[in-house]
C-alpha cells in the first residue's frame, strides 16, 4: 500500500509539472485560431460548429470554456476532446512533448491493452516505413520507385523530408521483415500492413506501388497511401480504418504546412499526394489534401483551427466537378470562407505547377471564385435548358442551404441564387 502510495504521489507530481510547463495557450493555439480579447483568448470552438466565435482560453485560469457547446476545462481536457484520447494517453503526449518524465501508471488491464495496441501500431508503421525507405534506396530493388518519383519531378529532399518509399513487387517482402525483427504479426493485421492467409502466415497489403507515409498532427505515422505504377487497380490504396487512422479525420501534408497556414490564414486543398508534394517542393506549403476521399465536415472542421480561408482545387474533369459540389454544405454548415478555382482541360496541380511555375499558379488561385457562386454554375450547367431538370437543381441547391443556422446568411445566399436565374 505503502509503494502505492508512493507512485500515486509521483504520478501526481508529474502531471502537475506537466501542467504547468504545457501553457493551454500555446497548446490549443496549434490547433484554434485565437485572438486576444481582454484577458483572455478567443476563437471558434473545435467541437461543434459556430460562426461567432464563443471558445475561450484564459492564461491566468489555465482553463478553456465553450459557451456554445459548453466544454472546457483544463489542458489535458482540451487535449483529450480534440485528438479523442484517454486522459493516460493525454499525460502521456503532453509529458512528451514538454520533456516530463512519467512514472509508470497503475492502469486497469483493458486500458493498458488500448495503450500498448496504439503505440504498437504507430511503432509498426514507422517500421514499415523505414523498410519501404531502405527498398526505395537500393538500386535494384528502388528503381521503379525512383523511376516513378524522376518522372513526377521529385527532388530527393522531398522524398526524404516526406519519408516515402516502394514496396517491392513481392507477396512477403514486408511480411518476412517484420517476422525478423520479431514483431507481434496479429497487430501488423490491425495495423493493415499484412492480409493473414487462409492457409496460415501472411502476405503484404502494399505490393509494387510506391508509399506515402501519412503523419498525425503530432508527426506521428497514422497510416500509408500507396500508388500502383501501372493500370492495375485501384490506383490508390491506402491503411484500412485502425484506431490510429482515421481517413475522414487526416490531411495529407498538414503535418508540415499546419505553420506556414497559421501564419498566411489560408489552406488550399487539393486532390492528391503528389500534388501537395509538387506544391511544398515549389515553396507553397499551405497544400493539404484528402486521403482518396470526399472532404468531410470533420476536415473543415479541423482546417477551421488553422485558417481564416479555404481555396479548392479540384481537377477539371467530371470527378472533380463532382467533388467541388459535394464541398459546399460542409462549408456553410462550418460557417468558414471557402473559394473554388478548377484549373484548365487537364491539368492537376502537380502537372500545372510543373510546366508554369508558382506564380502562375498563384496567380489563377487570387481568381478562385467563392464555392456558392462555383456550386450555382456547375449545377444550372448540368441541368441545361430544360424546366424540370433546372427546377430539380435548384433543389439541389435550396437543399444545402437549408442546414444554414444563420438566417442571414441564407437570405444573402437565395438573393445571390435568385439574381442568377
Amino acid at each position: 500500500m505503502q509503494h502505492r502510495d508512493r507512485c500515486m504521489e509521483s504520478f501526481g507530481s508529474a502531471k502537475e509539472e506537466v501542467r504547468q510547463a504545457a501553457d493551454i495557450v500555446e497548446v490549443v493555439g496549434q490547433f484554434v485560431q485565437l485572438r486576444k480579447a481582454g484577458q483572455n483568448y478567443l476563437g471558434l470552438c473545435p467541437f461543434h460548429s459556430e460562426k461567432t466565435p464563443s471558445f475561450t482560453v484564459s492564461p491566468s485560469k489555465q482553463m478553456f470554456h465553450c459557451f456554445g457547446c459548453k466544454k472546457g476545462g483544463d489542458v489535458f481536457a482540451f487535449w483529450m476532446a480534440y485528438h479523442n484520447v484517454s486522459f493516460a494517453q493525454a499525460l502521456r503526449d503532453l509529458a512528451q512533448r514538454y520533456h516530463v518524465s512519467l512514472p509508470e501508471p497503475t492502469r486497469t488491464p483493458g486500458e493498458r491493452k488500448r495503450l500498448e495496441l496504439r503505440e504498437s501500431l504507430f511503432k509498426l508503421n514507422e517500421l514499415a516505413v523505414d523498410f519501404y525507405r531502405r527498398v526505395l534506396s537500393d538500386s535494384q530493388a528502388g528503381a521503379p520507385g525512383k523511376a516513378y518519383f524522376r518522372r513526377r519531378g521529385l527532388h530527393p529532399e522531398t522524398i526524404a523530408g516526406f519519408k516515402l518509399g516502394y514496396a517491392p513487387d513481392r507477396w512477403d517482402g514486408l511480411s518476412r521483415f517484420l517476422q525478423n525483427r520479431g514483431v507481434d504479426m496479429d497487430h501488423a493485421v490491425q495495423a493493415g500492413l499484412v492480409i493473414p492467409r487462409k492457409q496460415g502466415g501472411w502476405y503484404d497489403r502494399f505490393r509494387g506501388r510506391v508509399v506515402f507515409p501519412i503523419f498525425t498532427a503530432t508527426q506521428r505515422i497514422a497510416g500509408l497511401g500507396a500508388r500502383v505504377l501501372d493500370d492495375g487497380l485501384p490506383k490508390y490504396l491506402n491503411t484500412p480504418e485502425t484506431p490510429v487512422f482515421r481517413k475522414g479525420e487526416l490531411l495529407y501534408g498538414l503535418h508540415a504546412g499546419g505553420t506556414a497556414i497559421r501564419r498566411s490564414r489560408r489552406a488550399v486543398v487539393v486532390e492528391g499526394y503528389t500534388d501537395v508534394l509538387a506544391l511544398h517542393q515549389c515553396g507553397f506549403p499551405e497544400a493539404v489534401a484528402t486521403l482518396g476521399t470526399a472532404l468531410t465536415r470533420e476536415h473543415v472542421r479541423k482546417l477551421k483551427g488553422y485558417a481564416e480561408e479555404v481555396v479548392v482545387v479540384f481537377d477539371s474533369d467530371e470527378a472533380g466537378r463532382t467533388a467541388a459540389l459535394k464541398t459546399l454544405p460542409h462549408f456553410l454548415a462550418e460557417g468558414l470562407e471557402c473559394r473554388t478555382l478548377v484549373l484548365p482541360e487537364g491539368e492537376d496541380p502537380d502537372s500545372y505547377v510543373n510546366q508554369y511555375g508558382l506564380e502562375r499558379f498563384l496567380e489563377r488561385l487570387e481568381q478562385a471564385r467563392p464555392v456558392f457562386d462555383h456550386f450555382i454554375d456547375v449545377s444550372l450547367s448540368a441541368a441545361g435548358d430544360g424546366v424540370e431538370a433546372r427546377v430539380s437543381a435548384l433543389r439541389d441547391i435550396l437543399s444545402a442551404l437549408a442546414g444554414l443556422e444563420d438566417k442571414a446568411r441564407m437570405s444573402l445566399y437565395v438573393q445571390r441564387l435568385a439574381d442568377r436565374t
